[in-house]
């Protein structure tokens, strides 16, 4: 009797543990017409998750935003809920197309009879995300009822205001433009201030070479005033936009340019850490063109590990290895730091640090230059030596493969470093864009001899052991010496 009354006791209290995990959960029509049915019969809107699982903001937000008790009580409330993989499933690539769905995580509301509602482009957190949500379920404030109020010729500038940040939530830009051009030719130069106007203000002056971008801050005292220190916080991060690339070697050290974001964050009138950071960024490119490694390094250990984003401090650690030409003293100071960085990391970090490491300490490959082509070219006339250009993408593997596996290799080096001023460039990104054009380069890798003039003398493309690229390579200088011999 006992046995049976636990057995009993346990059925129940899991079936009720069972329905406490199922109200944890959104509970998911899996085909349009499903929920449509649905929907019609309940009188009410249909939240669609248009889902991609490749997609790691679409997969945070499932695991992390639509787990939210709160949220998933309030979406179980007020919605008939669709998921469906869009990029996976055949009705998911047709719904992709049929609703324009391009970038993930993405949502949409749409009322029974398939009809966009609302429009939800990007994450959030919970809250913020509920919020859009109550957005979609009023007419005065959802993407289809804000647009047929538009279409009606409202022009207050209130409404105008409301709708340009519903269109940006929606990712509907090209009307986004439309109604903050609109609203900034319109209103007075008063009206520009207010709160109401920021986040036209913003979205408009993302862009450093923006007429926007300049009002924003040639009026910034006016606009804090109105709208607080978020302003300056916001003229910050389009300033780091600008140097990143500097710091990633995307882009050819300029001191100009640089001096000009060190005078523009300097005379920001605030204490933020972001802003500090911002300036120890513009000194740390100074002292890294003139080489005063030591310098750059005592600087640099005060400001990376104290940057916000994880992701960002290794990103930057890791170019420490691309400065191949300092000397044995400043190799240690770096090699120091680095392993202090690495106390008490684990997994892929610690070995992306240890390969750093290597790089600095053990490499014997082919050295390139840190600056651009000019500069290479300036030191091969003066070295009397050609260049070796290694043509590239981010994306390509052949491309990954020589960078971690041909060029460290010490044979490669031996070979490279006595005759070559050698030069790593990104054809998707600055001046590789142009040189890409100019040089009809569309395979990846491809590899040029130069002379110093910058003329190519020879061509060889793709992945291509150590061994075979000496070759190839020693080749191609036979042929540029014997361009000088006949005058060519």
């Amino acid at each position: 009797m006992k046995n049976i009354f636990l057995i009993v006791f346990c059925l129940l209290v899991s079936t009720v543990w069972a329905k406490e995990e199922k109200n944890k959960r959104i509970q998911y029509c899996t085909t349009l017409e499903e929920a449509m049915q649905q929907a019609a019969r309940k009188h009410k809107p249909i939240f669609f998750n248009c889902y991609a699982g490749w997609a790691g903001p679409s997969v945070l937000m499932d695991s992390v935003v639509l787990t939210d008790p709160d949220l998933v009580s309030f979406i179980q409330k007020h919605f008939v809920s669709l998921r469906v993989d869009m990029p996976k499933t055949q009705e998911g690539r047709k719904l992709a197309e049929r609703y324009r769905v391009k970038f993930y995580a993405h949502y949409l509301i749409l009322d029974e009879k398939g009809e966009i509602i609302h429009r939800i482009s990007g994450g959030a957190k919970a809250p913020e995300f509920k919020e859009k949500l109550k957005a979609g379920l009023n007419p005065k404030t959802s993407l289809a009822g804000m647009t047929r109020h538009y279409e009606k010729g409202d022009r207050s500038f209130k409404f105008l205001a409301a709708y340009a940040g519903t269109l940006k939530t929606a990712d509907e830009n090209e009307k986004f433009q439309e109604v903050a051009d609109y609203y900034l030719e319109h209103i007075d130069s008063a009206g520009l201030y207010l709160p109401q106007s920021w986040e036209i203000l913003w979205n408009k002056g993302k862009r450093y070479d923006s007429e926007w971008f300049r009002f924003i801050y040639d009026h910034r005292n006016e606009l804090v005033e109105k709208n607080g220190e978020k302003v300056l916080n916001f003229i910050v991060q389009v300033l780091f936009h600008q140097v990143y690339p500097y710091m990633m070697f995307e882009k050819v050290y300029d001191m100009d340019f640089i001096s000009e974001i060190e005078q523009k964050a300097g005379h920001l009138e605030f204490t933020s850490l972001n802003r500090d950071q911002l300036l120890d960024m513009c000194k740390i490119l100074h002292f890294r063109q003139q080489k005063k490694y030591s310098e750059m390094l005592d600087l640099w250990g005060k400001m990376v590990p104290n940057l916000p984003n994880e992701a960002l401090k290794v990103r930057y650690d890791a170019t420490l290895g691309r400065l191949q030409d300092m000397n044995e003293t400043e190799k240690k100071q770096a090699i120091a730091y680095l392993k202090e960085r690495m106390a008490g990391m684990t997994g892929s970090t610690l070995e992306r640090y240890r390969q750093i490491v290597t790089e600095l300490s053990d490499y014997q490959g082919i050295r390139f230059e840190t600056g651009g082509l000019q500069e290479a070219l300036a030191k091969a006339r003066k070295e009397n030596k050609a260049v070796f250009v290694d043509c590239y993408t981010s994306w390509c593997g052949p491309c990954k493969m020589m960078s971690s596996k041909v060029f460290p290799d010490k044979q490669a080096g031996d070979f490279f470093n006595p005759r070559f001023i050698s030069l790593k460039i990104d054809m998707e990104k600055d001046e590789g864009k142009e040189l890409a054009q100019k040089w009809n380069i569309r395979v990846f890798p491809t590899y040029l001899i130069l002379d110093p003039q910058g003329e190519i003398v020879y061509t060889s493309q793709g992945y291509i052991p150590a061994e075979e690229l000496i070759r190839r390579m020693n080749e191609g200088l036979e042929q540029w010496k014997n361009n000088i011999k006949t005058g060519k």
